[in-house]
Protein backbone atom coordinates (compact mmCIF):
# COMPACT_ATOMS: atom_id res chain seq x y z
CA UNK A 1 0.00 0.00 0.00
CA UNK A 2 1.06 3.56 -0.62
CA UNK A 3 2.64 5.26 2.38
CA UNK A 4 1.30 8.69 3.34
CA UNK A 5 2.89 11.20 5.69
CA UNK A 6 1.77 10.90 9.28
CA UNK A 7 0.03 13.67 11.11
CA UNK A 8 0.55 14.17 14.82
CA UNK A 9 -1.39 11.84 17.07
CA UNK A 10 -2.63 14.76 19.10
CA UNK A 11 -4.73 16.07 16.25
CA UNK A 12 -6.36 12.71 15.91
CA UNK A 13 -7.48 12.20 19.52
CA UNK A 14 -10.85 10.86 20.58
CA UNK A 15 -13.34 12.70 22.69
CA UNK A 16 -13.51 11.84 26.35
CA UNK A 17 -16.63 9.76 25.97
CA UNK A 18 -17.18 6.56 24.10
CA UNK A 19 -14.26 5.75 21.84
CA UNK A 20 -11.52 7.43 23.89
CA UNK A 21 -10.52 4.07 25.29
CA UNK A 22 -8.71 3.33 22.02
CA UNK A 23 -5.32 4.95 21.68
CA UNK A 24 -5.19 7.52 18.87
CA UNK A 25 -1.50 6.75 18.48
CA UNK A 26 -2.37 3.13 17.82
CA UNK A 27 -4.90 4.12 15.18
CA UNK A 28 -2.36 6.41 13.56
CA UNK A 29 0.21 3.63 13.44
CA UNK A 30 -2.32 1.26 11.90
CA UNK A 31 -4.26 3.42 9.50
CA UNK A 32 -1.84 6.06 8.25
CA UNK A 33 -0.17 3.45 6.05
CA UNK A 34 -3.49 2.56 4.40
CA UNK A 35 -3.94 3.74 0.82
CA UNK A 36 -7.69 3.81 1.52
CA UNK A 37 -9.27 6.66 3.44
CA UNK A 38 -10.10 5.73 7.06
CA UNK A 39 -12.56 7.73 9.14
CA UNK A 40 -13.60 7.05 12.74
CA UNK A 41 -16.68 8.79 14.11
CA UNK A 42 -18.30 8.80 17.52
CA UNK A 43 -21.85 7.69 18.23
CA UNK A 44 -23.14 11.10 17.07
CA UNK A 45 -21.32 10.68 13.74
CA UNK A 46 -18.78 13.40 14.49
CA UNK A 47 -15.33 12.63 13.13
CA UNK A 48 -12.71 11.91 15.79
CA UNK A 49 -9.99 10.39 13.59
CA UNK A 50 -9.01 10.57 9.91
CA UNK A 51 -5.90 9.23 8.23
CA UNK A 52 -3.73 10.95 5.64
CA UNK A 53 -5.40 9.13 2.76
CA UNK A 54 -8.74 10.65 3.84
CA UNK A 55 -7.20 14.12 3.59
CA UNK A 56 -6.05 13.34 0.05
CA UNK A 57 -9.31 11.75 -1.04
CA UNK A 58 -11.65 14.45 0.27
CA UNK A 59 -9.34 17.45 -0.07
CA UNK A 60 -9.74 18.63 3.52
CA UNK A 61 -7.09 19.04 6.19
CA UNK A 62 -7.30 17.16 9.47
CA UNK A 63 -8.31 20.34 11.30
CA UNK A 64 -11.17 20.89 8.86
CA UNK A 65 -12.54 17.41 9.52
CA UNK A 66 -12.07 16.61 13.19
CA UNK A 67 -15.16 17.41 15.23
CA UNK A 68 -17.34 17.86 12.13
CA UNK A 69 -20.28 15.60 11.35
CA UNK A 70 -19.70 13.16 8.53
CA UNK A 71 -22.52 14.89 6.65
CA UNK A 72 -19.73 17.18 5.38
CA UNK A 73 -18.50 14.32 3.18
CA UNK A 74 -21.79 13.24 1.64
CA UNK A 75 -22.89 14.46 -1.79
CA UNK A 76 -26.56 14.48 -0.75
CA UNK A 77 -28.14 15.43 2.57
CA UNK A 78 -30.82 12.81 2.02
CA UNK A 79 -28.19 10.09 1.68
CA UNK A 80 -26.55 11.18 4.93
CA UNK A 81 -29.91 10.84 6.70
CA UNK A 82 -30.63 7.50 5.03
CA UNK A 83 -27.29 6.05 6.13
CA UNK A 84 -28.00 7.25 9.66
CA UNK A 85 -31.31 5.43 9.61
CA UNK A 86 -29.90 2.21 8.11
CA UNK A 87 -26.46 1.91 9.68
CA UNK A 88 -25.15 4.71 11.85
CA UNK A 89 -27.35 4.87 14.94
CA UNK A 90 -27.40 3.70 18.55
CA UNK A 91 -29.48 0.64 17.68
CA UNK A 92 -27.22 -0.35 14.77
CA UNK A 93 -26.63 -4.05 14.14
CA UNK A 94 -23.77 -3.16 11.80
CA UNK A 95 -20.89 -5.63 11.99
CA UNK A 96 -18.79 -5.22 8.84
CA UNK A 97 -20.56 -4.20 5.65
CA UNK A 98 -19.47 -2.84 2.24
CA UNK A 99 -21.67 -0.54 0.19
CA UNK A 100 -21.45 2.30 -2.34
CA UNK A 101 -22.47 5.89 -1.74
CA UNK A 102 -21.89 9.26 -3.42
CA UNK A 103 -19.44 11.59 -1.65
CA UNK A 104 -18.31 15.14 -2.30
CA UNK A 105 -14.77 16.53 -2.19
CA UNK A 106 -13.84 19.89 -0.72
CA UNK A 107 -13.96 21.50 -4.18
CA UNK A 108 -17.49 20.23 -4.81
CA UNK A 109 -16.60 17.28 -7.07
CA UNK A 110 -18.84 14.26 -6.58
CA UNK A 111 -17.51 10.73 -6.67
CA UNK A 112 -18.79 7.27 -5.89
CA UNK A 113 -17.09 5.65 -2.94
CA UNK A 114 -16.85 2.00 -1.98
CA UNK A 115 -17.23 2.04 1.80
CA UNK A 116 -16.51 -0.75 4.26
CA UNK A 117 -18.11 0.17 7.58
CA UNK A 118 -18.28 -1.31 11.06
CA UNK A 119 -19.80 -0.28 14.39
CA UNK A 120 -17.50 0.10 17.41
CA UNK A 121 -18.99 -1.25 20.63
CA UNK A 122 -18.29 -1.01 24.33
CA UNK A 123 -17.95 -4.12 26.45
CA UNK A 124 -21.63 -3.79 27.24
CA UNK A 125 -22.42 -4.03 23.51
CA UNK A 126 -23.61 -0.46 23.15
CA UNK A 127 -22.53 1.47 20.05
CA UNK A 128 -19.83 4.03 20.85
CA UNK A 129 -18.68 4.88 17.35
CA UNK A 130 -18.21 3.85 13.72
CA UNK A 131 -15.30 3.11 11.42
CA UNK A 132 -15.42 3.61 7.65
CA UNK A 133 -12.78 2.62 5.07
CA UNK A 134 -13.43 4.40 1.77
CA UNK A 135 -11.94 4.18 -1.71
CA UNK A 136 -13.20 5.54 -5.06
CA UNK A 137 -15.38 2.91 -6.70
CA UNK A 138 -15.35 1.83 -10.32
CA UNK A 139 -18.88 0.59 -9.86
CA UNK A 140 -21.68 -0.54 -12.09
CA UNK A 141 -22.87 3.07 -12.07
CA UNK A 142 -19.50 4.29 -13.30
CA UNK A 143 -19.39 1.51 -15.88
CA UNK A 144 -22.85 2.46 -17.13
CA UNK A 145 -21.76 6.07 -17.53
CA UNK A 146 -18.68 4.92 -19.45
CA UNK A 147 -20.83 2.69 -21.68
CA UNK A 148 -23.04 5.67 -22.49
CA UNK A 149 -19.95 7.62 -23.50
CA UNK A 150 -18.76 4.71 -25.66
CA UNK A 151 -22.09 4.86 -27.47
CA UNK A 152 -21.79 8.61 -27.94
CA UNK A 153 -18.33 8.22 -29.47
CA UNK A 154 -19.17 5.31 -31.78
CA UNK A 155 -22.38 6.89 -33.07
CA UNK A 156 -20.74 10.24 -33.89
CA UNK A 157 -21.19 10.83 -37.63
CA UNK A 158 -18.46 13.47 -37.83
CA UNK A 159 -15.53 11.81 -36.08
CA UNK A 160 -13.26 9.67 -38.24
CA UNK A 161 -12.49 6.13 -37.10
CA UNK A 162 -8.98 7.21 -36.04
CA UNK A 163 -10.43 9.98 -33.89
CA UNK A 164 -12.95 7.57 -32.40
CA UNK A 165 -10.14 5.20 -31.42
CA UNK A 166 -8.25 8.02 -29.71
CA UNK A 167 -11.44 9.13 -27.92
CA UNK A 168 -11.95 5.57 -26.64
CA UNK A 169 -8.37 5.52 -25.35
CA UNK A 170 -8.94 8.75 -23.42
CA UNK A 171 -12.26 7.46 -22.09
CA UNK A 172 -10.60 4.26 -20.85
CA UNK A 173 -7.89 6.25 -19.07
CA UNK A 174 -10.51 8.28 -17.21
CA UNK A 175 -12.52 5.20 -16.27
CA UNK A 176 -9.57 3.16 -14.97
CA UNK A 177 -7.77 6.17 -13.47
CA UNK A 178 -4.50 5.28 -15.25
CA UNK A 179 -1.93 7.28 -17.23
CA UNK A 180 -1.04 5.54 -20.50
CA UNK A 181 -3.33 4.06 -23.17
CA UNK A 182 -1.96 2.13 -26.15
CA UNK A 183 -3.36 0.42 -29.22
CA UNK A 184 -0.53 -1.76 -30.47
CA UNK A 185 0.13 -3.75 -33.62
CA UNK A 186 2.04 -6.95 -32.90
CA UNK A 187 4.08 -8.54 -35.68
CA UNK A 188 6.18 -11.47 -34.50
CA UNK A 189 8.01 -10.14 -31.44
CA UNK A 190 7.67 -6.53 -32.58
CA UNK A 191 5.30 -4.42 -30.48
CA UNK A 192 4.42 -1.32 -32.52
CA UNK A 193 2.58 1.63 -30.95
CA UNK A 194 -0.16 2.65 -33.42
CA UNK A 195 -2.29 4.94 -31.22
CA UNK A 196 -1.44 6.20 -27.77
CA UNK A 197 -2.45 8.70 -25.12
CA UNK A 198 0.34 9.31 -22.62
CA UNK A 199 -0.28 11.70 -19.73
CA UNK A 200 3.52 12.10 -19.41
CA UNK A 201 4.06 12.76 -23.17
CA UNK A 202 6.87 10.21 -23.29
CA UNK A 203 5.36 7.76 -25.78
CA UNK A 204 4.69 8.40 -29.48
CA UNK A 205 2.99 6.42 -32.28
CA UNK A 206 5.48 4.41 -34.29
CA UNK A 207 7.69 3.44 -31.36
CA UNK A 208 8.69 -0.21 -31.19
CA UNK A 209 9.41 -2.58 -28.34
CA UNK A 210 9.89 -6.29 -27.93
CA UNK A 211 6.64 -8.01 -26.95
CA UNK A 212 8.55 -9.98 -24.33
CA UNK A 213 9.38 -6.72 -22.56
CA UNK A 214 5.76 -5.64 -22.17
CA UNK A 215 2.82 -6.71 -19.99
CA UNK A 216 1.00 -7.47 -23.24
CA UNK A 217 3.06 -10.64 -23.47
CA UNK A 218 0.70 -12.15 -20.89
CA UNK A 219 -2.39 -10.75 -22.61
CA UNK A 220 -1.42 -12.30 -25.95
CA UNK A 221 -0.61 -15.64 -24.32
CA UNK A 222 -3.90 -15.68 -22.41
CA UNK A 223 -5.94 -14.59 -25.49
CA UNK A 224 -8.25 -12.68 -23.14
CA UNK A 225 -8.32 -9.68 -20.81
CA UNK A 226 -5.48 -9.68 -18.29
CA UNK A 227 -5.03 -7.24 -15.39
CA UNK A 228 -2.44 -6.55 -12.69
CA UNK A 229 -3.39 -4.06 -9.97
CA UNK A 230 0.12 -4.21 -8.49
CA UNK A 231 2.77 -5.26 -11.02
CA UNK A 232 5.49 -5.11 -8.39
CA UNK A 233 4.09 -8.09 -6.53
CA UNK A 234 4.47 -11.78 -7.30
CA UNK A 235 5.97 -13.02 -10.55
CA UNK A 236 5.66 -9.62 -12.23
CA UNK A 237 8.19 -7.85 -10.02
CA UNK A 238 11.08 -9.29 -12.08
CA UNK A 239 9.47 -8.57 -15.45
CA UNK A 240 11.06 -5.84 -17.67
CA UNK A 241 7.77 -3.92 -17.74
CA UNK A 242 8.20 -3.30 -14.02
CA UNK A 243 11.96 -3.02 -13.74
CA UNK A 244 12.64 -0.84 -16.79
CA UNK A 245 9.28 0.63 -17.82
CA UNK A 246 8.16 1.24 -14.23
CA UNK A 247 4.62 0.01 -14.85
CA UNK A 248 2.77 -0.41 -11.57
CA UNK A 249 -0.70 -1.38 -12.83
CA UNK A 250 -2.07 -2.72 -16.10
CA UNK A 251 -5.22 -3.96 -17.84
CA UNK A 252 -5.29 -5.08 -21.47
CA UNK A 253 -7.13 -7.17 -24.05
CA UNK A 254 -6.05 -8.75 -27.33
CA UNK A 255 -7.38 -7.14 -30.51
CA UNK A 256 -8.61 -9.40 -33.32
CA UNK A 257 -9.44 -8.31 -36.87
CA UNK A 258 -11.16 -10.76 -39.24
CA UNK A 259 -10.24 -13.62 -36.92
CA UNK A 260 -6.54 -12.77 -36.99
CA UNK A 261 -4.49 -11.42 -34.09
CA UNK A 262 -3.84 -7.73 -34.62
CA UNK A 263 -2.32 -6.53 -31.35
CA UNK A 264 -3.51 -5.29 -27.98
CA UNK A 265 -5.48 -2.50 -26.38
CA UNK A 266 -4.12 -1.70 -22.94
CA UNK A 267 -4.08 0.86 -20.13
CA UNK A 268 -1.36 1.22 -17.52
CA UNK A 269 -0.08 3.43 -14.72
CA UNK A 270 3.15 3.93 -12.80
CA UNK A 271 1.53 3.20 -9.43
CA UNK A 272 -0.51 0.26 -8.13
CA UNK A 273 -4.28 0.67 -8.20
CA UNK A 274 -7.28 -0.95 -6.56
CA UNK A 275 -8.12 -4.44 -7.87
CA UNK A 276 -9.90 -4.40 -11.21
CA UNK A 277 -13.54 -5.47 -10.92
CA UNK A 278 -15.60 -7.80 -13.08
CA UNK A 279 -17.24 -4.70 -14.60
CA UNK A 280 -13.78 -3.42 -15.54
CA UNK A 281 -12.93 -6.68 -17.30
CA UNK A 282 -16.23 -6.64 -19.22
CA UNK A 283 -15.73 -2.99 -20.21
CA UNK A 284 -12.17 -3.74 -21.31
CA UNK A 285 -13.44 -6.46 -23.63
CA UNK A 286 -16.07 -4.11 -25.05
CA UNK A 287 -13.49 -1.40 -25.74
CA UNK A 288 -11.27 -3.96 -27.47
CA UNK A 289 -14.14 -5.23 -29.63
CA UNK A 290 -15.15 -1.68 -30.56
CA UNK A 291 -11.61 -0.75 -31.57
CA UNK A 292 -11.39 -4.02 -33.54
CA UNK A 293 -14.50 -2.97 -35.47
CA UNK A 294 -13.02 0.41 -36.38
CA UNK A 295 -9.76 -1.23 -37.45
CA UNK A 296 -11.66 -3.71 -39.57
CA UNK A 297 -13.65 -0.93 -41.21
CA UNK A 298 -10.45 0.93 -42.08
CA UNK A 299 -8.92 -2.21 -43.58
CA UNK A 300 -12.23 -3.05 -45.27
CA UNK A 301 -12.33 0.34 -47.01
CA UNK A 302 -8.70 0.00 -48.07
CA UNK A 303 -9.43 -3.42 -49.57
CA UNK A 304 -12.40 -2.03 -51.47
CA UNK A 305 -10.47 0.97 -52.78
CA UNK A 306 -7.67 -1.33 -53.88
CA UNK A 307 -10.13 -3.15 -56.16
CA UNK A 308 -10.65 -0.16 -58.47
CA UNK A 309 -9.70 -0.23 -62.18
CA UNK A 310 -11.30 1.57 -65.12
CA UNK A 311 -12.20 1.22 -68.79
CA UNK A 312 -11.64 3.95 -71.35
CA UNK A 313 -15.22 5.02 -72.06
CA UNK A 314 -16.90 5.35 -68.67
CA UNK A 315 -13.97 5.14 -66.27
CA UNK A 316 -15.69 2.11 -64.68
CA UNK A 317 -14.54 -1.52 -64.36
CA UNK A 318 -15.54 -3.79 -67.25
CA UNK A 319 -17.69 -6.89 -66.81
CA UNK A 320 -14.91 -9.31 -65.95
CA UNK A 321 -13.26 -6.90 -63.53
CA UNK A 322 -16.65 -6.07 -61.98
CA UNK A 323 -17.47 -9.70 -61.32
CA UNK A 324 -14.01 -10.31 -59.87
CA UNK A 325 -14.39 -7.37 -57.54
CA UNK A 326 -17.89 -8.40 -56.56
CA UNK A 327 -16.55 -11.87 -55.71
CA UNK A 328 -13.88 -10.29 -53.51
CA UNK A 329 -16.50 -8.21 -51.72
CA UNK A 330 -18.66 -11.28 -51.19
CA UNK A 331 -15.68 -12.97 -49.53
CA UNK A 332 -15.09 -9.93 -47.31
CA UNK A 333 -18.80 -9.92 -46.44
CA UNK A 334 -18.62 -13.61 -45.50
CA UNK A 335 -15.74 -12.88 -43.11
CA UNK A 336 -17.20 -9.78 -41.55
CA UNK A 337 -20.96 -10.28 -41.68
CA UNK A 338 -21.32 -6.90 -43.38
CA UNK A 339 -24.39 -6.46 -45.55
CA UNK A 340 -23.84 -6.28 -49.31
CA UNK A 341 -26.51 -4.84 -51.61
CA UNK A 342 -26.30 -5.02 -55.40
CA UNK A 343 -28.17 -2.99 -58.05
CA UNK A 344 -28.40 -3.98 -61.69
CA UNK A 345 -29.02 -0.81 -63.72
CA UNK A 346 -30.04 -0.54 -67.37
CA UNK A 347 -30.23 2.74 -69.31
CA UNK A 348 -33.72 2.77 -70.81
CA UNK A 349 -34.14 2.74 -74.60
CA UNK A 350 -30.44 3.18 -75.18
CA UNK A 351 -30.69 1.68 -78.68
CA UNK A 352 -32.98 4.57 -79.65
CA UNK A 353 -30.29 7.05 -78.57
CA UNK A 354 -27.71 5.37 -80.79
CA UNK A 355 -30.14 5.15 -83.69
CA UNK A 356 -31.25 8.78 -83.42
CA UNK A 357 -28.02 10.54 -82.44
CA UNK A 358 -25.27 8.11 -83.33
CA UNK A 359 -22.78 6.13 -81.28
CA UNK A 360 -20.72 9.20 -80.30
CA UNK A 361 -23.73 10.72 -78.53
CA UNK A 362 -24.53 7.30 -77.07
CA UNK A 363 -21.03 7.15 -75.60
CA UNK A 364 -21.54 10.68 -74.27
CA UNK A 365 -24.75 9.58 -72.58
CA UNK A 366 -23.05 6.59 -70.95
CA UNK A 367 -20.23 8.81 -69.70
CA UNK A 368 -22.78 11.24 -68.22
CA UNK A 369 -24.59 8.38 -66.50
CA UNK A 370 -21.33 7.03 -65.04
CA UNK A 371 -20.33 10.44 -63.62
CA UNK A 372 -23.73 10.94 -61.98
CA UNK A 373 -23.91 7.41 -60.55
CA UNK A 374 -20.39 7.45 -59.12
CA UNK A 375 -20.90 10.97 -57.75
CA UNK A 376 -23.93 9.85 -55.77
CA UNK A 377 -22.19 6.85 -54.23
CA UNK A 378 -19.82 6.63 -51.27
CA UNK A 379 -16.10 6.11 -51.75
CA UNK A 380 -16.48 2.47 -50.72
CA UNK A 381 -19.23 1.78 -53.30
CA UNK A 382 -18.39 0.91 -56.87
CA UNK A 383 -20.14 0.78 -60.21
CA UNK A 384 -19.01 -1.48 -63.04
CA UNK A 385 -20.07 -1.73 -66.68
CA UNK A 386 -21.23 -5.27 -67.46
CA UNK A 387 -22.78 -4.72 -70.91
CA UNK A 388 -23.41 -2.02 -73.50
CA UNK A 389 -25.82 -0.03 -71.35
CA UNK A 390 -25.94 -2.31 -68.32
CA UNK A 391 -24.21 -1.51 -65.05
CA UNK A 392 -23.77 -3.16 -61.69
CA UNK A 393 -23.65 -0.97 -58.60
CA UNK A 394 -22.40 -2.57 -55.35
CA UNK A 395 -22.98 -1.19 -51.85
CA UNK A 396 -20.78 -2.79 -49.13
CA UNK A 397 -22.28 -2.47 -45.65
CA UNK A 398 -25.60 -1.19 -47.04
CA UNK A 399 -29.16 -2.46 -46.58
CA UNK A 400 -31.86 -2.92 -49.22
CA UNK A 401 -33.39 0.34 -48.02
CA UNK A 402 -30.08 2.11 -48.71
CA UNK A 403 -30.07 0.62 -52.22
CA UNK A 404 -33.64 1.76 -52.87
CA UNK A 405 -32.78 5.26 -51.69
CA UNK A 406 -29.78 5.41 -54.01
CA UNK A 407 -31.83 4.13 -56.99
CA UNK A 408 -34.52 6.75 -56.43
CA UNK A 409 -31.92 9.48 -56.04
CA UNK A 410 -30.19 8.36 -59.25
CA UNK A 411 -33.45 8.43 -61.19
CA UNK A 412 -34.26 11.93 -59.90
CA UNK A 413 -30.80 13.22 -60.75
CA UNK A 414 -30.93 11.82 -64.28
CA UNK A 415 -34.28 13.57 -64.91
CA UNK A 416 -32.79 17.01 -64.21
CA UNK A 417 -29.40 16.48 -65.88
CA UNK A 418 -29.79 16.70 -69.66
CA UNK A 419 -27.35 15.25 -72.16
CA UNK A 420 -26.49 17.84 -74.81
CA UNK A 421 -25.80 16.25 -78.22
CA UNK A 422 -24.54 19.62 -79.55
CA UNK A 423 -26.56 19.18 -82.73
CA UNK A 424 -30.17 18.77 -81.68
CA UNK A 425 -32.25 19.14 -78.58
CA UNK A 426 -30.82 18.03 -75.19
CA UNK A 427 -32.42 14.93 -73.71
CA UNK A 428 -32.49 13.20 -70.34
CA UNK A 429 -31.96 9.58 -69.35
CA UNK A 430 -34.05 7.16 -67.33
CA UNK A 431 -33.03 3.81 -65.87
CA UNK A 432 -34.58 0.54 -64.81
CA UNK A 433 -33.13 -0.90 -61.60
CA UNK A 434 -33.14 -4.37 -60.08
CA UNK A 435 -32.01 -4.74 -56.48
CA UNK A 436 -30.95 -7.71 -54.33
CA UNK A 437 -29.10 -8.24 -51.08
CA UNK A 438 -26.28 -10.74 -50.92
CA UNK A 439 -27.00 -13.77 -48.73
CA UNK A 440 -24.01 -15.11 -46.83
CA UNK A 441 -22.46 -18.07 -48.65
CA UNK A 442 -24.41 -17.45 -51.86
CA UNK A 443 -22.62 -18.02 -55.18
CA UNK A 444 -21.85 -15.21 -57.60
CA UNK A 445 -24.08 -16.85 -60.22
CA UNK A 446 -27.02 -17.01 -57.83
CA UNK A 447 -26.66 -13.36 -56.79
CA UNK A 448 -26.39 -12.15 -60.40
CA UNK A 449 -29.40 -14.25 -61.41
CA UNK A 450 -31.53 -12.73 -58.64
CA UNK A 451 -30.59 -9.15 -59.39
CA UNK A 452 -31.05 -9.68 -63.15
CA UNK A 453 -34.51 -11.14 -62.53
CA UNK A 454 -35.38 -8.03 -60.53
CA UNK A 455 -34.14 -5.85 -63.40
CA UNK A 456 -36.27 -7.82 -65.86
CA UNK A 457 -39.35 -7.15 -63.71
CA UNK A 458 -38.55 -3.43 -63.75
CA UNK A 459 -38.35 -3.44 -67.54
CA UNK A 460 -41.51 -5.48 -67.92
CA UNK A 461 -43.31 -3.14 -65.53
CA UNK A 462 -42.79 -0.11 -67.77
CA UNK A 463 -39.14 0.88 -67.10
CA UNK A 464 -37.94 3.94 -65.15
CA UNK A 465 -38.55 2.08 -61.88
CA UNK A 466 -36.94 -0.12 -59.21
CA UNK A 467 -37.90 -3.71 -58.52
CA UNK A 468 -36.71 -6.26 -55.99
Amino acid sequence: MKTYKKASAGKRGFSESGVNSISPLLLTEIFDNFSEAVIVADANRSMVYVNSAAEVLFGYSVDELLGKETRLLYADEGEYSEQGRKRYNAASKLATETYRVAYRRAGGERFLGLTTAAAMRAKTGSVVGFTGIIRPARSADNSLETLQKVHTITSDLILSDSHKIESLLRLGLRHFGLEVAILSRVVGNDYIVEHCVDCWNQLKPGERFEVSGTCCEYTLDARQTVSFCCVGKGRMRRHPCYQSMEIGSYIGSPVWVSGERYGTLNFSGHLPTEPFSRDDVILMGLLSDTVSYFLYRQIFEEEILALASTDELTGLPNRRATWERLSDLMEISNRSGFALTVLSIDVDYFKNINDQWGHAVGDMALGAFARIAVGLGRKTDFCGRVGGEEFLFVFPGATLEDGWEFGDQLRRELRVTPVDPVKGEPFTLSVSVGIARYECGESLESLLARVDAALYRAKQGGRDRICQ
